[in-house]
Parts: structure tokens; C-alpha cells; sequence
């Protein structure tokens, strides 16, 4: 049987207001890509001085890891700038890209998946659906260890089912589902 989420009950006491924030990962891959690109583009500009051209191969290098570095900034910008923030009325979910503002009565239901030590929890209400992970550690190579996901992710998780007054989960598949009494999900 899969593990039950116990956290849900494990917290009786939050904050009013409260806001939650993305662990951020070291940027160094990100700032390592972008010295590829630098010394990729130096090489492509000696090339064409010393030779009048640049090879293809060279170039789609260049471009290539022109778009993982793009990607990387990208993402790291998205995750510096994604907050949740909880007040007595609801919740506000605010990501560069999107902003969504749910009440409590709105959340129809909490769904929670393990994901390697922590967990996937996507929260379902009238104006959308949004997703976060639970804290968790990801070991690396030589004994690193990085954290990952929503700092109290767990509390934030057992808040939610509390303040929009849902169920015990129930296991549904290989997903734990907790939702609203008499809520149905249309498949």
C-alpha cells in the first residue's frame, strides 16, 4: 500500500498570513553555461578573423548552448519569483507568468503524489489548479546534496486541507485525493 500522508494532521497551529517560497537550487550551472556561450562565441569571432569564416558545426554549438543557458535563466527567474501566500480568506498563488486567487471554500480538492522523499501536491479550486512539491533533498554525485520545493511545504499542504475543509484522503489509484463532501471530479 502506498504511504499515507500523516503531515496533513501532524500541524494544528499556522500563521494568518504567511508566504511561502521555491527553495532555490545554486545558480553555478547556470552562470557555467553562460561562460560556455562567451568562450564559444570568442572561438566563433577568432574563427572568422583568422579564416574569414565560421563552420556550421561551430555555430550550432554556439546556438545550442546559447538556448541552455537562455533556458536556465529562464527557469531560475521563474522560481526566484514564485510565491504562495496564505491570509485567513484564501490563498494567492503568483508565479511571472500567472496569478491565481483562490478562497478557501473555492479549493474543490488537495491531490498528493510521492515524488522521491517529498511529495507532488496539486491543489484544485473553481479558478484553476496549481501544483508545488514538498521539501525534499536530491543527493549528487561525491556526496552533494541540494534542497528542493516549497520550504514547510508539508505545513502549507495540511493548511490547506484544514482552512478549506476537506476530507481524509483517500486513495485513488496511486494518488492520495482530499476533497470538498460531494465534490465529484469530472473526468
Amino acid at each position: 500500500m502506498k504511504e499515507r500522508p500523516t503531515f496533513l494532521k501532524a500541524f494544528s497551529e499556522f500563521e494568518a498570513k504567511k508566504t511561502y517560497r521555491l527553495i532555490t537550487l545554486n545558480r553555478s550551472g547556470e552562470w557555467v553555461a553562460w561562460l560556455l556561450v562567451l568562450t564559444l562565441s570568442i572561438m566563433d569571432a577568432v574563427l572568422l578573423s583568422r579564416v574569414g569564416t565560421i563552420s556550421l558545426v561551430a555555430l550550432i554549438f554556439t546556438i545550442l548552448f546559447l538556448l541552455a543557458a537562455l533556458a536556465s535563466s529562464f527557469s531560475n527567474w521563474l522560481e526566484r519569483n514564485t510565491v504562495i501566500t496564505v491570509s485567513e480568506s484564501g490563498l494567492v498563488y503568483r508565479t511571472p507568468l500567472r496569478r491565481l486567487e483562490t478562497m478557501w471554500p473555492e479549493i474543490e480538492s488537495l491531490r498528493l503524489t510521492r515524488r522521491g522523499a517529498g511529495w507532488y501536491v496539486m491543489v484544485v479550486g473553481d479558478q484553476g489548479v496549481f501544483t508545488f512539491q514538498t521539501q525534499t533533498s536530491i543527493k549528487g554525485p561525491f556526496g552533494r546534496e541540494a534542497k528542493t520545493g516549497i520550504e514547510s511545504g508539508e505545513q502549507l499542504a495540511a493548511m490547506i486541507a484544514r482552512k478549506a475543509n476537506l476530507l481524509e484522503p483517500e486513495l485513488e489509484g496511486d494518488v492520495w485525493v482530499c476533497q470538498q463532501e460531494g465534490y465529484e471530479q469530472s473526468e
